[in-house]
């Protein structure tokens, strides 16, 4: 049963992704709503299945992405490592420290998408990426 809900959970965010996210981006600068339910249910939801949801859901953005494969995999993998431990962890679970973590963590998939970027792809500044592909969207 659980298996149903991440499944009908990563066919909504997939579908928000590619619908809404360009409609509501502000210069230019789309929201991952994909990485946003995986922190989400990180934080929320504490399932062990959770790491196969992250890297599932990071394969379907790689998918639509049209970069290399595996790179947004293998960062929402290790994201909901670092989700589920925040949720663990979290003393108060209200609004304000949420938003802080999801922040963070979407800070942290962006530098670690741009490390397995910068090690495949050593040509590009690893500052000019961060700076122009991760902090606008997060």
């Amino acid at each position: 049963m659980k298996s149903l809900v991440y499944a009908g959970l990563g066919i909504a965010s997939l579908w928000l992704q590619l619908t809404l996210a360009p409609a509501i981006g502000l210069f230019g600068a789309t929201p991952n709503l994909m990485l946003l339910t995986v922190i989400l249910v990180g934080i929320r939801w504490l399932d062990p299945w959770l790491f196969v949801y992250g890297a599932l859901i990071g394969l379907a953005v790689d998918v639509l992405s049209h970069g290399y494969l595996g790179v947004f995999g293998i960062s929402f993998f290790l994201v909901s490592f670092a989700a589920r431990y925040a949720g663990v962890s979290m003393y108060e679970n209200n609004v304000l420290s949420t938003a802080i973590v999801v922040a963070g963590l979407s800070l942290l998939e962006g530098v670690i998408s741009l490390s397995i970027l910068e090690f495949l792809e050593p040509t590009v500044p690893w500052w000019l990426w961060l700076f122009q592909k991760v902090v606008p969207v997060s």
